[in-house]
């Protein structure tokens, strides 16, 4: 029986009228379509290690990435997190481009990729007990897990077709997350799944932010035990952002140009030091142009409803001005 699963129709309308406009716009110009794959695989990277834990930020991720910059008060761990996550992006980006489904070796290829030099056997089933840290849930005992995955595997290329592809990724996230099939590294691995299965769909990446980690656990450990909305939202929202960041990138959003952030910050009624602080963070998604932040009244305005709504937690402000 198919678990019944709701998104948010408000949400649910905003996906379909932005992929409807990233649809008018193609094909993308490739010189759009590279810079969005340099752009991506930074933010991708940092937000997805930024869950886990990791404490370089946006701007010292690109800086490791791109130039191999070594950054003080970081431990070597988090600059190979950085570095194996876009490795493994750019996998994805190719994966994306076949006709085939995901399958086996190319999920254990991903996995190698992002815990390589991490853990002492990468790209492997895990052949012990893991626990996750704060959550009920208990994944299935080592011996279980190579049947599980193909039965997830045969889901994902059979019953699974059967839903909208946002739903059908938010299940597919939570079954993998629940059979945890890797000692280490399942966060990253899942959410870069996550992503090629929107990609495969015709969708950008599922963008999903640090600034939700509170609701996203929340969300998956209400999944596992099937209340299925909530992640579904969240997620919904990952893959607006994604969608936010194509269509920004090809002037398609009228409605949600960029201004500089001093007059967004007056029109939305918010600090502009805060917002300064909340772009920088990740939490609010702007341009950076000739030492100025610019940013869209809208996404200022859904961040205020999600903090509004409690969907997301409130940020610490910073007590200087960002111009």
């Amino acid at each position: 029986m198919q678990p019944a699963i709701r998104m948010d129709p408000r949400l649910e309308q905003r996906i379909a009228e932005k992929r409807a406009a990233l649809d008018r716009q193609r094909p993308l110009p490739p010189a759009i379509l590279a810079k969005l794959a340099d752009d991506l695989r930074v933010r991708l990277t940092y937000h997805s290690n930024a869950i886990e834990g990791n404490t370089l930020d946006l701007g010292e991720t690109q800086l490791v990435i791109a130039h191999g910059v070594t950054i003080g008060g970081h431990s070597l761990k988090e600059h190979m997190e950085a570095v194996n996550h876009a490795a493994a992006y750019d996998v994805v980006l190719d994966l994306a481009q076949r006709e085939t489904e995901l399958d086996e070796a190319a999920l254990l290829q991903l996995h190698a990729l992002i815990m390589h030099d991490l853990v002492g056997e990468p790209g492997v089933y895990r052949r012990g007990a893991v626990f996750i840290s704060g959550s009920e849930h208990r994944p299935p005992h080592h011996t279980q897990v190579p049947g599980l995955m193909a039965d997830w595997f045969a889901w994902c290329m059979g019953d699974g077709r059967a839903y909208p592809p946002v739903i059908r990724a938010t299940l597919a996230h939570e079954m993998l997350l629940a059979i945890h099939p890797f000692l280490d590294g399942n966060g990253r691995t899942a959410r870069l799944v996550l992503s090629l299965q929107m990609m495969r769909a015709g969708y950008p990446v599922a963008l999903l932010l640090q600034g939700w980690r509170l609701s996203y656990i929340h969300a998956l450990e209400q999944a596992h035990h099937g209340r299925y909305s909530p992640l579904v939202n969240v997620i919904g929202r990952a893959v607006e952002a994604g969608l936010d960041l194509y269509l920004d990138a090809c002037d398609a959003l009228p409605d949600e140009l960029r201004r500089p952030l001093r007059e967004v910050a007056e029109a939305c009624v918010i600090d502009a030091g805060y917002l300064g602080w909340l772009l920088r963070a990740g939490r609010v998604s702007g341009a950076k142009r000739s030492g100025r932040w610019y940013v869209s009244a809208a996404a200022v305005r859904r961040y205020q409803d999600e903090v509004a709504a409690g969907t997301i937690p409130v940020g610490r402000p910073r007590h200087r001005s960002e111009t």
